[in-house]
């Protein structure tokens, strides 16, 4: 009797949902920003987009290549491989929210679990198809948070739900405060 074990099978469905996972956490940032005008997602979205052009830019400056056991996608002719490693995205995003809990002095053990988990699966996921080597899958974690933990620091000034909002009672800065960094 041939066939797939639950333990093959379960494997095969933790990494695709691992290889999702940046393309999920860019949808589910913008429809946040644009559909509930929540302006903390469009600031998340917009370090992720800053993680993947500082990830271009290394790969453009060493020379990088493309592992196609890294590939998004298979096209017809090459494969499609986002800039920013799985696992260093996945660090943004730990480090990013690790760092917000740090900075709100508020310790959520859920978030804290499922932020250390997610980060452990992927990291796991990227070793266990070939993609990376433990050391790599480290490297590009530890970089990932590094750049999470730095960009919230940047940006938590303005990082709250009602940013947009001028109604003196919800908050105390306005749009135009946003871009007068230095001012």
């Amino acid at each position: 009797m041939s066939g797939i074990s639950i333990f093959t099978a379960g494997k095969a469905i933790i990494n695709t949902l691992v290889r999702l996972a940046p393309v999920a956490l860019y949808t589910g940032s913008a429809t946040s920003g644009l559909v509930f005008e929540d302006f903390r997602a469009v600031i998340l979205l917009v370090g992720f987009i800053l993680n993947e052009a500082i990830a271009y830019g290394y790969r453009i400056m060493f020379q990088g290549i493309y592992n196609p056991q890294c590939a998004l996608m298979k096209t017809p002719d090459d494969y499609f491989v986002l800039p920013s490693p799985i696992t260093q995205t996945i660090g943004f995003f730990a480090g990013f929210f690790l760092m917000d809990m740090y900075n709100n002095g508020v310790f959520a053990p859920m978030r804290f679990f499922f932020l250390c988990t997610i980060l452990i699966v992927t990291i796991y996921s990227r070793i266990n198809i070939g993609c990376k080597t433990l050391l790599e899958a480290l490297y590009c974690a530890i970089l990932g948070m590094i750049l999470g933990v730095g960009y919230y620091n940047v940006i938590k000034e303005y990082y709250r739900r009602d940013f947009y909002k001028t109604d003196e009672s919800t908050t105390t800065g306005s749009v135009s405060d946003f871009f007068n960094l230095g001012s």
